[in-house]
């Protein structure tokens, strides 16, 4: 028996929430991306043919679409920043296309001194925990060095 694990409590890991990002907007069919789902969280693969199997696994593939739309929509509401119109013009967007989550991945790993392939098998959870931290950190240090500025202007 496989051990559950439950997305939107954010037991999955990091590399598991990428895979699973990647493959929810590729461009598969239904059925490639419920056999791959199982193959990224569990490393099985999955007969088709059985239908007792499929079955069994239905509502865990409908239970990971549901976590994982939690996360997305969670990464959209607390993760959201918009960027300075010079940030925009010095290519903060073509920066993000080029790099994904790789740019995430290499700060992680730099900020707490572990090799990348470590923070993949971080949890999910903690990893949002210190994405979210860390964007509420920079945010306020924006704003305290705009309320810098605006005083030693004057």
């Amino acid at each position: 028996m496989l051990k559950h694990i439950h997305i939107q409590e954010g037991e999955l890991t990091y590399k598991q929430r990428i895979a699973l990002g990647e493959l929810f907007m590729s461009e598969e069919t239904y059925e490639d991306k419920f056999k791959e789902t199982f193959h990224i969280l569990h490393e099985i693969e999955l007969d088709f043919s059985n239908n007792e199997e499929m079955k069994m696994f239905a509502e865990y593939f409908q239970e990971v679409i549901d976590g994982l739309q939690y996360w997305i929509n969670k990464e959209k509401e607390l993760l959201d920043y918009q960027p300075e119109p010079e940030e925009i013009r010095a290519g903060i967007r073509e920066l993000g296309e080029k790099i994904s989550y790789y740019g995430t991945l290499k700060t992680l790993a730099k900020n707490y001194a572990q090799d990348p392939d470590k923070v993949l098998r971080w949890k999910y959870g903690k990893v949002f925990g210190i994405l979210y931290t860390d964007l509420e950190e920079f945010k306020y240090q924006k704003r305290l060095n705009k309320e810098y500025e605006k005083k030693y202007k004057n």
